[in-house]
């Protein structure tokens, strides 16, 4: 398969509005992350996206849409994979172990998405437009406990603590790891996922 140059690329977000809308994103999330939502322009964004700053305004109004879509898209995304697995005709262990692998998944794809939601959650959850973060967030983390609920009356674990307890172990060691894992060091996203079921199966 022949690679894409760079300034075809480039050529190719130009031309595309779903492919260039979706590198607004994949910048503003980026930089989001990187320099936190007050320390960041839309200048720097369009910069970023190799687009004029006048023609992000055809896709996003504002900076603060640009943190939305970022949100309510990454969001979207996990409530819908969180939801999936959970449902899986498969056993309880096998769904906790799923979900791990999907958050180090993510945290390896596109830790700038879950660093922007981690940094600004806090700011936003109680803002009328992102009211949906808050219900987001709460379906999410109703799918993990009802997964290891499952899993602790299937008998899975051999030290009896409350469910509500060790999920948030759980949540708190694996999501936070986007602060210090790097792609390509000696042990990858799916390395790590396996260690830490090791860690909380024994």
């Amino acid at each position: 398969m022949t690679r894409e140059t760079a300034p075809a690329r480039r050529m190719r977000v130009r031309e595309d509005p779903a492919v260039r809308r979706q590198a607004i994103l994949d910048s503003a999330a980026t930089l989001f992350a990187r320099r936190g939502f007050a320390e960041t322009t839309v200048r720097h964004i369009a910069d970023e996206a190799e687009i004029q700053s006048g023609s992000l305004y055809h896709y996003f109004p504002s900076k603060d849409a640009l943190l939305e879509a970022v949100l309510r898209e990454f969001l979207a995304d996990l409530a819908s994979a969180t939801e999936a697995i959970v449902d899986a005709d498969v056993a309880p262990r096998q769904r906790v172990g799923d979900l791990v692998r999907h958050a180090f998944g993510l945290i390896a794809e596109r830790p700038a998405w879950v660093l922007t939601y981690q940094n600004e959650f806090l700011r936003v959850v109680d803002e009328p437009d992102f009211a949906f973060v808050a219900e987001q967030s709460a379906a999410i983390e109703a799918g993990w406990v009802r997964a290891l609920r499952a899993s602790a009356i299937a008998g899975d674990f051999a030290v009896d603590v409350p469910v509500d307890v060790r999920y948030r172990l759980l949540r708190d060691a694996t999501w936070t790891a986007v602060r210090w894992y790097r792609a390509g060091e000696a042990s990858d996203a799916a390395t790590l996922a396996e260690q830490y079921l090791a860690v909380l199966y024994h």
